[in-house]
């Protein structure tokens, strides 16, 4: 990026990013006013800069994103400031800037939400089958992972510190996926009348009755619509099973955004340099 538009995009992302961060842990939304003027910064500043990688970037994001948001996985919002970010810095210090800003979202994310969720179920003292499949899997990952890392370490591959930080997210990561049936009922799922339902609510689709889903058939959605409401009545359904007051991820974003900017080549061993 040109040098007269490089303060530009820090200035936006980090800007865009902080009150998107704000409004997503106080409402759980991202609202358009913050992500739609970033993307069209973006397209501004591709046209001024030459450089259509950006707008590449951007429609890939979105176009992947999108389906992350139909199956319950990522909100729009998220998705939405992710393509802005990508569209206005699509390259920083000679890496994928929106690379490098997810990577380290998604570290800081498994080990504040580790500790948050994972720690509230244990302190609930559960009764675990630690024999279950998924229980049996992320042993195995485990161990991969330690053996992994020991081989990195041993050919220089990570330093000391990086392969203490990629142990401890990574691990904690396992450790979510591990329990992270129980942690849905424990934390997340309510069932609630169909008066209550707001858009792109999410289905707790696992765990609706037998009856329930006899009535629905097999198309049955992950994110719910107007439309689905009026199935749900039709079935003669009063309450549905949903997953509310889920985890925000634009906090966690923003502490990739400021990571990124301020210790450039921090992810230097895990994403390669291509410009």
């Amino acid at each position: 990026m040109d040098l007269p538009l490089a303060p530009i995009a820090f200035a936006a992302n980090t800007i865009a990013s902080g009150i998107a961060a704000y409004t997503d842990w106080k409402t759980g939304y991202i609202f358009d006013w913050i992500t739609y003027p970033l993307i069209g910064l973006g397209i501004i500043l591709s046209i001024l800069n030459g450089q259509w990688i950006g707008i590449a970037l951007g429609i890939g994001i979105y176009a992947i994103g999108y389906f992350a948001y139909k199956q319950g996985k990522l909100g729009g919002g998220d998705i939405k400031l992710l393509a802005g970010m990508a569209v206005v810095q699509p390259i920083y210090q000679g890496q994928l800037f929106v690379l490098s800003v997810l990577l380290v979202a998604c570290i800081v994310a498994c080990v504040g939400l580790c500790i948050q969720y994972v720690g509230s179920y244990l302190l609930s003292k559960p009764k675990i089958n630690w024999k279950e499949p998924r229980k049996r899997l992320g042993f195995g990952m485990v161990i991969a992972l330690i053996v992994f890392l020991a081989y990195s370490f041993d050919q220089g591959i990570f330093s000391p510190i990086q392969a203490i930080v990629l142990l401890l997210a990574v691990g904690m990561g396992i450790l979510f996926y591990m329990l992270e049936d129980e942690i849905k009922v424990h934390a997340f799922l309510k069932r609630i009348p169909l008066e209550q339902v707001e858009d792109d609510e999410l289905l707790a689709a696992e765990h609706l009755s037998h009856e329930e889903k006899q009535k629905l058939g097999k198309d049955i959605p992950a994110l719910i619509d107007r439309g689905d409401i009026a199935r749900f009545r039709h079935a003669g359904m009063h309450t549905i099973p949903v997953y509310r007051d889920l985890p925000k991820f634009a906090p966690f974003l923003f502490a990739g955004v400021l990571v990124v900017y301020v210790f450039p080549g921090v992810l230097s061993a895990f994403i390669p340099v291509i410009a």
